[in-house]
This record gives C-alpha cells, structure tokens and sequence, in this order.
C-alpha cells in the first residue's frame, strides 16, 4: 500500500460500503415489520368497512358487503381473501365457515391480529369487535383473513429498492472519489513534474508559497537537503580548486627545474631525452589541472550564473580571433589549417568572457588534438533568429552517433591509447553551456567527413 490514492479511497470508500452493508441489514431485518404493518392496516380497513355494513333488524342480521372492502387487497400478488361475521357466541353471520372463530374475548372497538393457514396456505387474520346499529349491547366480530402473498412481495420489493438505492449511492462514491482524487492530487502530480524538468544537478530551492499547504513540510525538508548538500558540495569543489591550484604550483617549479636542467651543456643524449618526456609529462598534468580548476569555477558559479547573465556582455567574434591566434601555433606544429567560413562581428551574447574563451579554445584544441594527419579546423557563426549558432568543423576521424552523448562525460575517452587526452575538454563544453542556457550537439558535417560541434547561445544584446 505505498499509493497514497489506495489508501485514501480504501479509507473513504470501505467506511462507505460498511454504513451501507450495515443499513442493507437493518432494512432487511424491518422490511417484515414494515409489510406486517401495511397488510394490518388493510386488514383493519376492510374489517371496519364489512362491519359499518351490519345490522340488527327485526331480530336478524342484515349485511351487504361492498366491492371496496375487498378491493383494498388488489395487487398484481393476486391473494386470497376471506371474511367472516360472527355474533358474540360465535354464530356465522356472513362469510367463510372455513375461517375459524377468535376465541379470546375482545374488548367493543378492540382488534387483534394473528397468522394461521386456511386451506393450505399462510393467512394474517384481524378479529375486530364492534357494536350493531340499533342496539346497546350487542356486538359482532368481523373476522378478515390475506394470504401472504403481497406481504412477502411487498417485503422482496422494499428490501430490493433499497438495494438498488444502495449500489447508486456506492457508485456515485467511486465517481466522486475518481473526479476529488484527480482534482486534489493534480498538484503532486504537478509537483512531481516541476522536478521531473528541473535540470540534473540543479540546487535550487522549491517554491514553498506555490504548493498546497500539506506539500510544505515535504518542500521544507527538500530545500533543508538542497541547502546541506549544496555546502557539501561547495566544499568538495573548493578542495578540488585549492589542490589543483597547489599542484599546478608545484608543476610550475618542476618546469622551471626541468628548463633549468635542460640548459646543461653537459646532457647525454638519455638524459636529454628523459627531461624531454618530463616536461611533456608536466605540461599534459598541467592541463588536466587548468581544466579542474575551470569545472571547479563552473560548479561553484553556476546557481548564480543565471542572474549575472545580463550584467556581462562578450563579442563571441573577438573571442574566436583571439583564441585562434593563441592556438594557430599548435595547428601548424600539428598541420592542422586553422579557417574562418563565416562570422558575424557584431553578435554578443550575456557570458563572462573566461568561459566563453574556455568553450571556443576546447574546441579548437580537441579537434587538433585528434587529427590523425593533415587537416583544416574552420569556424563559422551567425545570428539564427533570437540565438547565435557556433560551429566548429573538422575533417578527422570524427566520433560515432553512439559515443556522441558518452562523450560529454567527464573522463570519458574514445582512445585510452592516446596519453595526451584527459577526457575533460568537452565536458568542460557541456558544463559551460548548461550554465549559459545554451544548447551544444555533434553531428557529421554535410560532406561525411570529420566531426561538427554546433553550439546555439541566446543573444544577450548589444
């Protein structure tokens, strides 16, 4: 029962069913008091119509009795009625001899009601005393006998209504209980669905103030998590900075020791080859940690890096020179052609201009970095209605459509076998472009050769 819906339709519903199942019995155990009541009210009816109809007259009895006194029994139960009038002693008047005479003595006005069988079948019979006409003290007892057939149809029917009324009410119940459950529960089930958007990794703080009050504990506790493990994480990425910036300290010495080294007049050829290896050894560590000491910078900034959008604009066509400029060297150490197809110079964007020059120069140094042989790397930007789209192109060996998302992970390389690739530069993209609400994704260029990089920033304005 981990469904709240579950629970609280059991708790409604059976409740519901008990009040219902329990007053279904209790109609059950009335319904003969009921029909016992109505058939005695019709047995007194026709016994004071037949005894209205009585007189003495001339030392005898006279009686007529008329069609209403036994048509008050019509019903489509078809039962059968008989009537007896006898004197005090218990002479028949008018009626059935089969009706036996009520022995017990009644009082003048008095009735009494029994059951018997008559001529095989169950009868309720009323014995009523009344006096005759003319008379002081003479009385008559007006006998009237109903099979049951009305009284146990009227009985059936009762309990069957009420049934019937029953299992309308139970199904206006579960209508009311599907229509309240999905009016009262859609906010969770909003709720459940803001966070299912929130971006992974997002530490903002729910909205208490726009969920339903029962829902606030829930939040409270929620942004309590968001906020501790928020601190934990800044501490984790403040660790990770301080160490990556005392070792990228202590690579410095070690570079300044090899170069110091390498001057030596002195070397032999193994040594100078060992130095050599040293220093490209330090230089690739020192690039590992320049690219955590920006995904520490990122992680730190990046719940406040939404509101400092707009205060810091960047021409991203004054980037691009720039960092092709820094790398043009590597390119052609690499015999790599680094091109323009086309850029647009006035396009700026709301980005501090460290990351931005960090995605472009990721870019430009992974599509270097990973050419097997000669080759051109060219970049183009242009407006695409309210965003910029930057490409970057390249004719290497490019990256197959099933590692294209795998690839944005950190640490994650298509081949261990290169020493030089530390898997960061282009998760360091992704990182960078989540935080500037920009859209990065890989793609064969239309040619089928190489690999393109198409990134889709928002305009911040001019």
């Amino acid at each position: 029962m981990q469904s709240l819906k579950k629970r609280l339709a059991i708790w409604v519903f059976l409740p519901t069913l008990l009040i219902s199942v329990t007053d279904l019995l209790i109609t059950y155990l009335h319904t003969d008091e009921v029909a016992t009541l109505v058939q005695q009210q019709l047995l007194k009816g026709s016994a004071k119509i037949i005894s209205e109809q009585l007189a003495f007259v001339d030392g005898g009895y006279e009686l007529s009795v008329p069609p209403a006194a036994l048509e008050l029994f019509a019903t489509k139960y078809q039962d059968r009625v008989f009537y007896s009038v006898r004197s005090p002693k218990g002479m028949l008047i008018a009626g059935t001899e089969d009706l036996a005479p009520y022995e017990e003595k009644l009082q003048i006005e008095q009735e009494k009601y029994y059951s018997t069988t008559l001529r095989d079948e169950r009868v309720r019979v009323i014995a009523y005393a009344h006096t005759l006409p003319n008379t002081s003290n003479d009385y008559a007892v007006t006998q009237v006998a109903q099979t049951m057939n009305s009284h146990d149809g009227f009985k059936r029917d009762l309990f069957w209504l009420t049934m019937r009324e029953h299992l309308v009410l139970l199904t206006m119940v579960v209508i009311g209980l599907v229509i309240a459950f999905r009016w009262t529960l859609s906010p969770v089930k909003s709720f459940g669905e803001r966070l299912a958007r929130r971006k992974p990794g997002s530490l903002e703080k729910l909205d208490e103030n726009s969920a339903p009050e029962e829902l606030a504990p829930v939040i409270h506790s929620m942004n309590d998590y968001v906020a501790e493990l928020d601190k934990t994480l800044t501490s984790y990425e403040q660790f990770v900075a301080n160490t990556a910036h005392h070792l990228r300290t202590s690579f410095a010495i070690l570079t300044s020791q090899v170069n110091y080294g390498m001057r030596s007049g002195d070397l032999n050829q193994t040594q100078t080859e060992l130095l050599n290896a040293i220093q490209k050894t330090i230089l690739q560590g020192t690039k590992v940690i320049n690219q955590l000491l920006v995904l520490a910078a990122v992680e730190q900034n990046k719940q406040q890096a939404h509101s400092r959008l707009a205060s810091t604009k960047v021409n991203l066509a004054e980037v691009i020179t720039s960092v092709m400029e820094e790398l043009a060297p590597l390119a052609q150490q690499k015999q790599v052609e680094l091109g323009v197809n086309v850029v647009e110079d006035d396009i700026v964007i709301a980005a501090p201009i460290y990351l931005i020059r960090e995605v472009v120069a990721s870019l430009i140094d992974n599509s270097i970095q990973h050419m097997q042989q000669a080759g051109v790397v060219s970049l183009s930007l242009q407006r695409q209605g309210a965003h910029c789209l930057l490409s970057v192109v390249d004719n290497g060996q490019g990256i197959p459509p099933a590692e294209r998302q795998k690839v944005f992970a950190r640490f994650y390389r298509l081949d261990e076998s290169k020493p030089n690739s530390s898997g960061l530069g282009l998760a360091i993209v992704k990182e960078i472009c989540d935080t500037l609400l920009a859209d990065v994704s890989l793609r064969t260029p239309k040619n089928g050769i190489g690999l393109q990089v198409d990134i889709l920033f928002p305009l911040g304005g001019a």
